[in-house]
């Protein structure tokens, strides 16, 4: 309906800066209504999280000693051990028997 009124005005003005004044000058843009949105009085904020250090997470551990017992307790608890599994845990504790 706007696009209908906008033509006949611009087939009876001369230019089309003039049929967009015509046009806003006789049906002006309504003004947006403002909505009152009840603000908050109280926000609840999450409180913060320990991290948690998991395998291959990009968190880096502290030292290498703890990358270390990471990855041990990591391939202790897994359900099925592969060769390389055994072998990696066994490599591991070697390592960090000679730390100590």
């Amino acid at each position: 309906m706007k696009l209908l009124k906008y033509l006949i005005i611009r087939l009876t003005t001369k230019g089309s800066d003039n049929a967009i004044k015509v046009y806003n000058t006789l049906y002006p843009a309504a003004p947006a209504e403002t909505k009152y949105v009840e603000v908050p009085k109280y926000v609840r904020v999450p409180e913060p999280q320990s991290p948690v250090q998991v395998p291959n997470s990009p968190m880096k551990p502290v030292d290498k000693r703890e990358e270390l017992e990471e990855s041990l307790t990591y391939l202790n608890n897994k359900k099925v051990k592969t060769k390389q599994d055994k072998e990696s845990i066994e490599i591991i504790k070697s390592i960090l028997k000679n730390m100590k």
